[in-house]
């Protein structure tokens, strides 16, 4: 198993706000869903080892906890939805300034996310989504075994949304572990394999996105009715009321 997590538990200021979590995961992509607070953020940073945690989380057999800074850096990236910036710095030296990037494949993500014109701009000139596409540039390229990506979809506009899911996608073919967090739940769940679904810290689901769909889930934690519509392997959620 590539990713296992064990009776995980965090902590913040004396209040558990992720609670026995259990669950593994050997490959594809996989949705981590939940209202605000539900404690997708503070999961992704214990498996990236960015948070103290209780219970054990192994990564390709190893405890996480065992593993040196370096090395957890190597095998998990966390890629945050944005960052606290210096006004004054420019996109390309954000990019750069993480020594574990790949030069080689940072070439490519540049290419990809359409970077380019951007390197020299400041980032206290540019919005919200270039920030994040930088980031996803920046994190992509240091080319890890394991992706935690926090809120990817939440400040790019829908044509970055695709390209980032459909590369994702190839990258879990090719052997890499892809966690998503995330409330943009279309179109995230038509190119996902699994979901993590968790609710005031628990996780209330694990499965397939098919036995997700036929679930009760989605009312239970997000307390809005909606309806499903499939077609071409395509989820579409639309919803209809509150319950």
């Amino acid at each position: 198993m590539v990713l296992e997590v064990i009776d995980v538990s965090v902590f913040y200021d004396g209040t558990r706000v992720v609670s026995k979590v259990n669950f593994s995961v050997s490959e594809g992509v996989v949705a981590v869903i939940g209202p605000n607070g539900a404690g997708k953020t503070t999961l992704l940073k214990a498996i990236s080892g960015l948070v103290s945690y209780e219970g054990l989380i192994r990564v390709f057999g190893k405890d996480l906890s065992t593993l040196s800074a370096e090395e957890k850096a190597k095998l998990i990236t966390y890629v945050p939805p944005l960052v606290d910036v210096m006004p004054d710095v420019s996109v390309g030296d954000l990019i750069l300034s993480d020594p574990l990037v790949d030069r080689g494949l940072l070439e490519n993500y540049i290419n990809l996310f359409e970077l380019s014109s951007l390197l020299k701009r400041k980032l206290g000139k540019v919005s919200s989504g270039e920030l994040s596409r930088a980031l996803l540039a920046k994190g992509l390229s240091r080319n890890s075994r394991i992706l935690s990506l926090d809120e990817p979809l939440s400040h790019i506009d829908l044509r970055f949304q695709l390209i980032l899911l459909k590369h994702l996608r190839v990258l879990s073919r090719e052997g890499k572990i892809v966690l998503i967090a995330s409330n943009q739940l279309n179109p995230l769940l038509s190119y996902v394999d699994g979901v993590i679904a968790l609710k005031k810290g628990e996780v209330v689901f694990t499965g397939n996105v098919t036995d997700f769909l036929k679930s009760s889930t989605l009312e239970e934690i997000y307390g809005v009715k909606f309806e499903v519509l499939l077609k071409d392997k395509y989820v579409d959620l639309i919803p209809k009321e509150l319950s």
